[in-house]
């Protein structure tokens, strides 16, 4: 069985070098560069070995906290698009080993939902991941529609990840998605929601505190493994869960 650790960070460099020109990040991405999240090939090569040594067959990729979301739509897709077309790099050079979401240009729902088109056809990812706020609007929000519309014809895969120092269940306050019953929705963080936000949800846990938690809400079988790598070890997300390649259709 293919063991796979679903939210796994990747900071390309170029990537970053573009979100500080925008400005995208206030605390700036100096603190990411060499910290085993980006792509340089000792980077890479710790990130194989810390796989293999943990078990782990395949890593899905994601770029959140570190988002392209700009009120500038130039900005946001093309800041998107270097963070898609390195994902797209790393998988071609390690095909086995690698799989991605889709960074997207939000807040804008509609071009989000075209980058989300062209990643999963044009490219062969599973879908998107976003975080629970985009420039402080909740994912709630009506201009986000067409991209969970676009996210539930296609069966997505739809990662939502915290931002903004809110870990817990309040990140998650307010959005519903048992209207998109086909998404294949994964949270993450120590909290989990206080209850399933769709059909489809799954948590993905990394640590035994968490893993009781998200236990008592979800029941074991909507467990899947996220290490957060790599702010976490990959054993951590090895040893919970399973069935997550069946999940993700892999």
């Amino acid at each position: 069985m293919t063991s796979v650790d679903v939210h796994a960070h990747y900071f390309p460099e170029l990537y970053l070098d573009m979100l500080d020109e925008f400005h995208g990040s206030p605390a700036g991405t100096a603190g990411l560069r060499g910290a085993g999240g980006g792509g340089t090939p000792a980077e890479i090569e710790a990130r194989l070995a810390a796989m293999d040594a943990a078990g782990i067959d395949v890593q899905l990729l994601s770029a959140p906290p570190l988002v392209p979301y700009f009120d500038d739509a130039t900005q946001a897709l093309g800041a998107a698009r270097v963070a898609n077309a390195a994902y797209t790099d790393l998988i071609r050079a390690h095909p086995d080993r690698f799989r991605a979401l889709a960074a997207l240009p939000l807040p804008n729902g509609l071009a989000a939902g075209d980058e989300l088109g062209r990643a999963m056809d044009e490219l062969g990812f599973l879908g998107a991941a976003v975080t629970t706020t985009v420039l402080g609007r909740p994912l709630s929000d009506r201009e986000f529609v067409p991209l969970f519309d676009a996210l539930e014809r296609r069966g997505a895969v739809l990662l939502v990840h915290p931002t903004g120092g809110e870990s817990g269940q309040r990140a998650y306050e307010g959005l519903d998605l048992t209207a998109y019953p086909s998404i294949r929705l994964i949270t993450t963080g120590s909290v989990p929601p206080e209850r399933p936000l769709n059909a489809l949800h799954h948590h993905a846990v990394a640590d035994a505190d968490g893993l009781r938690r998200a236990a008592v809400t979800f029941g074991p079988e909507r467990l899947l493994p996220g290490s957060g790598y790599p702010y976490r070890t990959q054993g951590e997300a090895a040893a919970v869960g399973s069935g997550a390649a069946e999940f993700l259709g892999l």
